[in-house]
């Protein structure tokens, strides 16, 4: 059994070496700090080529980002790939066109299957491939016609969500012709493959009002057009891969004016005897012989979250609904996830609350991909789209939604203030100031928005005076997560006379406050966004706080309402309606201290898109909207 094994590894490890030697071109993965110079260098290429087989690295290489580059282990002679037939030492080599079977070999060609058999080691044991090799004997003398377009080409690497169609327009070709040249993508395209496109300049997207949906199993025309609301015509024109009908896995553009968000409020309404059963997995670490929760901060959020969920369970069931909860430590670990998900059947689960991390969430998303679980994102904040299934909730807003609430709020209530940027000078912000200083000048034709950056270290204080009107309304809006830049900001326009109108906007409250004096936030009335909000004068809030430290015994913190909204919303919805769409797409709920406003990521689940815009009005903070 030993010699089978390792007779099986060999093989294995052979065809894996041959297989690396065949491709002249594969994917690599850049490690942290490392530079467009020093991937030049160990791949023996110079940084100018680099740049031409990743054009989309000249600003500089990301850690974990997939680029093209040469394979060492190349060898041309055993690269069989070619644009056309071509006849050598008394056989035609004939490349497997797509549909192409032993009836149209032997039509055009005049060869049988067995011949084609005898000298064709791979067609003893499959059909005809498309893409494949295959020689076919001929008469001395034979000559065959060179009437192919020879097309010069590159290397591609297929990026998230890309479709044929996208790749063939941005190249200027048909999605035919883009088959013809990468055979093997026939039966679909897959990410981080490397493909051949034409050696041209990329021909800009145009992709603004659409999303990319990817199909599921069972999904189908009928299905597709009912769920997005378009007609099969439409889908066709958008797609014209669909022409050879619906398969999973597909990618297809869907205009994003279907995903209009439901702006009503959310309206409980819980069937009698109605019962639910979740799962909650959270890393509490509880093996780990430090159970410290002074020193150690995320258990500390953990916890809190896990009893304010216990909380939101006693509420709903005071309310008629049944719930059964099963609780889950997942120890921060993908080993023990995974064999929570292989030891433990989750057919009767409605929802799945975790788990807490971005990677582990990834991991349950992908194994339980069933419509009537819900799996429940709670704390990320990062893209969910390049794993999410269709039944995945993520709950917290990005950075980026969070700016855009900020700058739609600028952009709705602008007439005719007086516009000020103060950005830091981080070379990674620029991108970011610049697109949102664009955005701003757009709002006024006449004047120009003013933009102060440090110079030596700091902004000059008589900057912050020359750019001051003291006659009219200044709307600042401050681009900088940096600590130095924001005490200087906020310590220079904090004690300004009064009578001069100041209003400044954050795009975060984050750690660069903490040295901030209070006061001089309530002087420039400062606005900011954020996902979470408590108004302690609430009477909602004051009871739940009350009723908290009842059974806790101790205040309860942000981490504590969040669990409690979270779970409370989610039974609620999933106890009013029959399946996790129609649940979480019912409509805005606001409790204690989260907003949920959900839209659906085109077929990639939910996000909530629920968020706050917060002021001082004086030393307190209230909801601008």
């Amino acid at each position: 059994m030993r010699k089978i094994k390792l007779s099986i590894l060999l093989f294995f490890l052979i065809t894996l070496s041959i297989f690396s030697q065949e491709k002249k071109y594969i994917t690599y993965k850049a490690q942290i700090g490392e530079t467009i110079q020093t991937i030049a260098v160990k791949f023996a290429i110079t940084p100018y080529n680099l740049l031409q087989l990743n054009p989309d690295i000249k600003d500089g290489v990301k850690e974990n980002q997939l680029i093209i580059v040469p394979n060492k282990n190349y060898k041309p002679e055993l690269d069989k790939e070619i644009e056309g037939d071509y006849v050598e030492d008394g056989f035609l080599y004939h490349k497997i066109l797509p549909k192409e079977n032993y009836y149209r070999l032997k039509k055009q060609f005049g060869v049988a299957k067995r011949i084609l058999r005898k000298h064709n080691l791979s067609l003893r044991t499959s059909d005809p491939r498309a893409g494949e090799i295959i020689k076919i004997p001929v008469k001395k003398g034979y000559e065959i016609e060179t009437t192919k377009e020879i097309v010069t080409t590159k290397p591609y690497l297929v990026r998230p969500k890309e479709t044929k169609y996208t790749i063939s327009r941005r190249y200027g070709i048909s999605v035919e012709k883009l088959e013809e040249l990468n055979p093997q993508i026939k039966e679909g395209l897959k990410m981080a493959t490397i493909i051949k496109v034409p050696d041209t300049d990329e021909i800009p997207d145009a992709d603004e009002g659409f999303i990319l949906h990817q199909v599921e199993k069972g999904e189908t025309f009928f299905s597709l057009s009912q769920q997005f609301k378009i007609s099969q015509d439409q889908l066709i024109a958008l797609n014209p891969d669909l022409v050879e009908g619906v398969k999973e896995g597909m990618l297809i553009e869907i205009p994003d004016t279907i995903f209009e968000e439901n702006t009503s409020d959310f309206v409980v309404n819980i069937p009698e005897n109605k019962q639910l059963n979740i799962v909650i997995m959270l890393p509490f670490t509880g093996k780990k012989n430090n159970l410290d929760f002074k020193k150690n901060k995320n258990r500390n959020r953990v916890t809190d979250f896990y009893l304010g969920a216990m909380m939101a369970l006693d509420s709903v069931k005071k309310q008629g609904l049944s719930v059964s909860a099963k609780v889950f430590d997942t120890q921060n670990n993908t080993n023990t996830i995974s064999n929570i998900l292989r030891t433990n059947s989750f057919t009767e689960v409605d929802a799945i609350v975790g788990p807490m991390f971005l990677n582990n969430v990834k991991l349950v998303s992908q194994n339980l991909v069933r419509d009537s679980v819900a799996v429940i994102s709670p704390a990320s904040s990062k893209d969910h789209s390049l794993f999410a299934s269709q039944n995945t909730i993520k709950e917290t807003p990005s950075q980026e939604q969070l700016t855009n609430k900020v700058l739609e709020f600028v952009k709705k209530n602008y007439k005719d203030q007086h516009l000020i940027v103060i950005a830091d000078d981080k070379k990674e912000n620029e991108v970011k100031i610049n697109k949102i200083v664009n955005l701003l000048n757009e709002l006024d034709s006449i004047q120009n928005v003013i933009v102060l950056k440090p110079e030596e270290g700091y902004i000059k204080p008589e900057l912050y005076k020359e750019s001051i009107l003291e006659d009219k309304e200044n709307w600042i809006v401050l681009i900088s997560d940096d600590e130095v830049v924001t005490a200087d900001a906020l310590n220079n326009l904090g004690v300004l006379p009064k009578d001069i109108n100041i209003t400044m906007f954050g795009l975060s409250f984050g750690s660069n406050f903490d040295k901030v004096i209070n006061d001089h936030l309530a002087r420039v009335k400062f606005h900011y966004p954020t996902a979470n909000f408590v108004d302690y004068n609430d009477k909602k809030v004051q009871k739940f706080i009350q009723k908290y430290k009842a059974v806790n015994y101790s205040e309860p913190s942000e981490f504590a309402f969040k669990g409690f909204d979270i779970v409370y919303d989610a039974l609620l919805r999933l106890a009013t309606f029959t399946n996790t769409k129609e649940a979480f797409s019912s409509g805005i709920s606001e409790r204690s201290f989260c907003k949920f406003q959900y839209t659906i990521n085109a077929g990639k689940g939910f996000e909530n898109k629920g968020m706050f815009l917060i002021k001082y009005d004086g030393l307190h903070l209230v909801k601008v909207e």
